[in-house]
């Protein structure tokens, strides 16, 4: 077991890339087919494999926590309660309303299985693991100035919106939404779409791709770098779903999505580096780019503007540059205070002159 785990945390990063592609492609795999044949009541478990970003890192934030459990379960178990019954109905309202799927019965328990998902996620924020705690704590304790949160959620509707515009003026008329009639019916949709994206996005795929396996590549490379390893694993990892999958394009559809989760990776990578590592900044824009993409008109103006706000982000932070390595956003290992009395123990004020010593401010309240 000791061989395994110092396994695990030499090479943390190759695991936990190869783990996440595992998992979501082997249930993409078996419940695609199914819910291609017409089997809809199989919908939500389809997208299970949407959570292996989160559950892989919140697995491995266990296995590698050499700390005995802390705290109360009291709040873990609310939390589960709460949020499996508030996703449960998200994700039912999500098929009925904006995929008008019938409901049935199959349909009802297969999302409720489904949201046990973002239920266990939700309540490892609480969880009486310490690495565990540490690694999701962004979550309920952000960092950071707020408007970089505000920014996340007009960043990817006001791009779209002035990329229009831009479109315009270069005399391409291009509609501003994707559906003919906007009403109070169409906002009641999209807020029921953005709920659900935080679940799907903010929950499942924010605590790995960011919180888990980014600060790890900061060990290694510069944000820019950074940013072009993950965008490029976080594109390719959407592949069976693209590619004859549920949700198909063609290839060359795929190539150009593809360019743009590399460019957004270089953004959010931007936030979660301005906002010193806090999670909960892109679990907002994450659901918020998917909204606007869903349900407002993309032009080419858009993505002039896209391109535009990466390289100055870029240029803005010198991403080329690499991070001290006691920057909150880059990894730290649990700090390994060596040989310690007794009399430490007995005395928290030597402790923290200890732990002061070896690690850096910012990191302290982690661990």
């Amino acid at each position: 077991m000791d061989k395994l785990i110092e396994f695990l945390r030499r090479h943390q990063l190759i695991v936990y890339f190869v783990l996440t592609y595992l998992i979501t492609w082997t249930l993409l795999f078996l419940f695609q087919p199914l819910l291609l044949e017409g089997q809809s009541f199989v919908a939500p478990l389809v997208i299970l494999g949407v959570f292996a970003p989160a559950l892989v890192s919140i697995e491995l934030s266990a296995v590698l926590s050499s700390r005995p459990r802390q705290g109360s379960r009291k709040p873990v178990v609310i939390a589960f309660i709460v949020v499996w019954i508030l996703a449960s109905m998200i994700i039912i309202l999500q098929l009925i309303v904006y995929q008008q799927m019938v409901w049935s019965i199959p349909l009802g328990i297969a999302s409720v299985i489904t949201g046990l998902l973002p239920a266990f996620v939700a309540s490892s924020v609480f969880s009486t693991i310490p690495g565990v705690r540490a690694h999701l704590r962004t979550y309920i304790k952000p960092r950071g100035s707020f408007g970089y949160y505000l920014l996340a959620f007009v960043l990817f509707p006001a791009i779209w919106l002035l990329g229009n515009l831009l479109s315009r003026a270069l005399g391409t008329e291009v509609p501003f939404f994707r559906y003919p009639e906007v009403d109070v019916k169409l906002l009641g949709i999209a807020i029921i779409f953005f709920l659900y994206s935080v679940i799907f996005g903010g929950l499942s795929e924010e605590p790995g791709w960011r919180g888990y396996a980014l600060p790890r590549l900061h060990t290694r490379f510069n944000p820019l770098v950074s940013s072009l390893i993950l965008g490029v694993i976080w594109a390719v990892w959407h592949t069976p779903a693209r590619f004859g999958g549920i949700e198909a394009k063609s290839p060359s559809d795929t190539f150009v999505e593809w360019v743009l989760i590399v460019l957004v990776t270089i953004i959010f990578t931007w936030l979660f580096n301005r906002t010193r590592g806090s999670i909960l900044v892109t679990a907002l824009i994450h659901p918020a780019m998917n909204t606007t993409s869903t349900f407002l008109n993309v032009s080419i103006g858009a993505y002039i503007l896209l391109l535009v706000f990466t390289a100055f982000v870029i240029l803005l932070d010198k991403m080329w540059k690499r991070l001290p390595s006691d920057h909150p956003a880059v990894f730290s290992s649990p700090v390994n205070l060596g040989p310690i009395e007794d009399s430490v123990f007995a005395s928290p004020k030597l402790f923290q002159e200890k732990l002061e010593y070896q690690l850096p401010k910012e990191k302290i309240d982690e661990y």
